[in-house]
């Protein structure tokens, strides 16, 4: 009688043990492990969200630039003849230069330079240091490498990329005829205008025309900065352009070409950047 009621106490102790371990530990066990089961499944699933959507995006970029455009690296010349700390040293040497019936510029740049003129190929520029040799004038040619650049662009860019590539041929042609004119006035010490102009005014002419163009056209988000460069560019090329009624000397148009040699390297400059 006895130990059946030390059996019956000892079955009623581990049957509240049991109920103690089951709602102590198991259940919250459970709860927790559940718990983290749910956060590493709902978390799984955001980082396939993320990465699905970081291809996705990956995928566009590469769509919003299926495109290349490629404009070409460019050199000056410039004819040099002598540079000066001081500012009077290089008024000076002009007026050395205007005794001989010359001209020449000066440029600040690390002190005073005196440049005769800028030239867009080397046989132009060689020609020049030849002139001034036989004048008494020793001189340098001086070359300026501009790097070419690639533009990235999509459909929405086509017109930009239409006209950035007619501007840059006008551009091309429009130095290099002042080039030429310029040494044709040179030696022949007369002023250029009539015929031997027309070819050069009809390519100013042109890049008007592209200036009106580029002000009304749209352009992705990547590609503004490129338009707004561009277009200042053109505006600061046709300052300098010539009339179609006037008459230019050697001096008139190499302050026009040096102007312009200046504002092509300052834009592609700060297309590198």
């Amino acid at each position: 009688m006895r130990n059946s009621r030390i059996n019956q106490k000892r079955k009623r102790r581990l049957y509240f043990r049991n109920i103690l371990l089951v709602f102590l530990i198991i259940i919250p066990a459970t709860a927790i492990i559940s718990s983290f089961a749910i956060y590493f499944s709902v978390n799984r699933d955001k980082g396939d969200d993320r990465l699905t959507a970081a291809l996705i995006s990956k995928e566009q970029v590469v769509k919003a630039f299926q495109y290349n455009f490629d404009i070409n690296a460019k050199q000056l010349y410039r004819v040099e003849i002598k540079k000066f700390e001081n500012y009077e040293d290089a008024e000076s040497q002009i007026a050395l230069l205007k005794k001989k019936k010359l001209n020449g510029f000066i440029v600040k740049e690390r002190g005073y330079l005196v440049a005769y003129g800028l030239f867009i190929n080397e046989s132009q520029a060689d020609t020049a240091t030849e002139y001034l040799k036989r004048k008494g004038i020793e001189s340098i040619v001086n070359v300026f490498s501009i790097s070419g650049i690639n533009i990235k662009y999509d459909d929405l860019d086509n017109n930009l990329i239409d006209i950035a590539s007619a501007a840059d041929a006008a551009i091309s042609k429009v130095l290099n005829e002042k080039a030429a004119l310029s040494l044709e006035s040179l030696y022949s010490g007369k002023k250029i205008s009539g015929n031997s102009l027309e070819l050069l005014i009809e390519h100013e002419a042109k890049l008007v025309k592209y200036l009106n163009y580029l002000k009304d056209i749209k352009t992705s988000e990547a590609n503004i900065v490129y338009k707004k460069s561009l277009e200042s560019l053109m505006n600061e090329l046709l300052v300098d352009k010539l009339q179609v009624d006037g008459s230019y000397d050697y001096y008139e148009l190499q302050n026009s070409l040096m102007n312009q040699g200046e504002a092509l390297r300052t834009f592609y400059e700060k297309l590198m950047v």
